[in-house]
């Protein structure tokens, strides 16, 4: 085993360590133990690396509730302008219906008899 090999072993029983102990109990070794701790540098790096996947994890998180919140827009989009179709259409058969029941009235009412001559 090479000496790279070993630093890497020791590196990841530290922080197999670190990690059962918890970052709260790190973060205060580090506070108590300032510059006595042998450690110390490894305890850094440890919770620089816990931190960067935290900010990480809130990145992914942020980003997929901006992806939602597009794609929530882009459906309430469409869904606005299908709205706005279904109303103008809505209003073209109203006014048909008018045009009916006004030309009925008027053959009823005897109006449009001179058509009939």
């Amino acid at each position: 085993m090479s000496d790279n090999d070993n630093q890497e072993a020791a590196r990841q029983a530290r922080y197999r360590r670190y990690e059962a102990a918890g970052e709260a109990s790190v973060r205060a070794d580090l506070e108590e133990a300032a510059h006595a701790d042998p450690e110390i540098a490894s305890k850094r790096a440890w919770l620089r690396d816990k931190d960067a996947a935290r900010q990480n994890e809130q990145f992914r998180a942020m980003f997929a509730s901006v992806s939602s919140a597009n794609d929530a827009a882009q459906l309430a989009r469409e869904s606005a302008q299908a709205s706005r179709r279904s109303a103008f259409w809505t209003m073209i058969a109203a006014l048909a219906a008018t045009a009916g029941v006004i030309v009925n009235a008027a053959i009823a009412l005897g109006w449009l008899d001179w058509l009939k001559r």
